[in-house]
């Protein structure tokens, strides 16, 4: 979440006429993230999450509320779109595409727990599960094909070394010999600052907009790359507590936990490849957050290290 557009009293009072939630008593810019733009709002009938959209269009949006609203009806704590007067989740801010959520209690994490880590196993397999029954499609643009797409784009201001290794893995990952492991809606961001908790309790998933069709072992890498990760290394009882965590809810085949360090590194390439992206053709915003790619980087040699030491 970052604010890339900058919004003021009257246009956010213009925006809430279209809503029954009260009149705009605060708002303020959410620092954190990089793809939209958010405002924490408070209005007389409560606090709510306002999201204007930066990339997505107006047509690409509704599957993405769609299959919140699904969730929300199947109480997993995921953000609820709110229904404007004319029933509508979708409204314009700025000639761009907004919406508004409920607040979910809770704060991100830096630093999680062994339980905690447990915990975002169990709800991720609970997405996974409760994502099926919908008609949610998307294919992941930030597949391997897409990174390589990345990785084309970029390579005139990467050095020599970031060359030889991320072309190399790229390589790698465009030819390895996957078996028919499971695949289905995935979150494909689950990072710390998109998981709220209280104490060791999680109460909120947040930012469904890069959820898209792909392995259900590549969410789960993507999570354990962040959850489970000291440093540039993973640690070992953190991701077993991930993986218990999600085998309470889903049973992982003995395939997916044989790909898994093929997938700790694909997601480790895609992160990498990505906030190398953002760094070189960055967004302008008000408040813009950069990430570095450097630590995904040193990840991916971790695994590249680790199935080496396993051969």
């Amino acid at each position: 979440m970052s604010v890339y557009t900058a919004v003021n009293q009257q246009q956010l009072k213009n925006f809430l006429s279209h809503y029954s939630l009260g009149g705009l008593v605060d708002f303020s810019g959410i620092h954190a993230g990089i793809d939209n733009s958010n405002y924490a709002v408070e209005t007389s009938q409560g606090k709510f999450i306002l999201t204007i959209f930066e990339t997505l269009t107006i047509e690409e949006i509704p599957c993405y509320l769609s299959l919140l609203n699904h969730l929300g009806e199947q109480e997993f704590p995921s953000p609820i779109p709110q229904s404007a007067t004319n029933k509508s989740f979708i409204h314009t801010l700025q000639n761009k595409p907004a919406a508004l959520f409920n607040c979910l209690p809770g704060s991100s994490i830096e630093a999680p727990s062994i339980n905690q880590c447990t915990e975002v196993g169990e709800y991720l397999a609970k997405l996974h599960l409760l994502s099926k029954n919908t008609n949610f499609q998307q294919v992941n643009p930030k597949d391997i094909n897409g990174c390589q797409s990345i990785f084309e784009r970029i390579s005139p201001y990467l050095s020599q070394d970031e060359i030889t290794l991320l072309g190399s893995e790229l390589n790698y990952q465009l030819n390895v010999s996957l078996p028919n492991i499971p695949q289905g809606i995935i979150h494909a961001d689950l990072f710390k600052d998109n998981v709220l908790f209280q104490q060791e309790q999680m109460t909120g998933m947040l930012d469904f907009y890069n959820a898209c069709t792909d392995y259900y072992i590549f969410d789960i890498a993507v999570a354990c790359n962040d959850w489970c990760a000291d440093g540039a290394m993973i640690n070992q009882k953190k991701l077993a507590a991930f993986l218990s965590g999600y085998n309470k809810v889903r049973t992982l085949s003995t395939d997916e936990i044989d790909c898994l360090n093929v997938f700790l590194r694909r997601a480790a390439l895609r992160f990498c490849l990505s906030r190398l992206d953002h760094q070189f053709f960055p967004k302008e915003g008000e408040l813009t957050l950069s990430k570095d790619p450097g630590v995904f980087r040193h990840l991916l040699e971790y695994h590249i290290f680790s199935a080496g030491a396993a051969a």
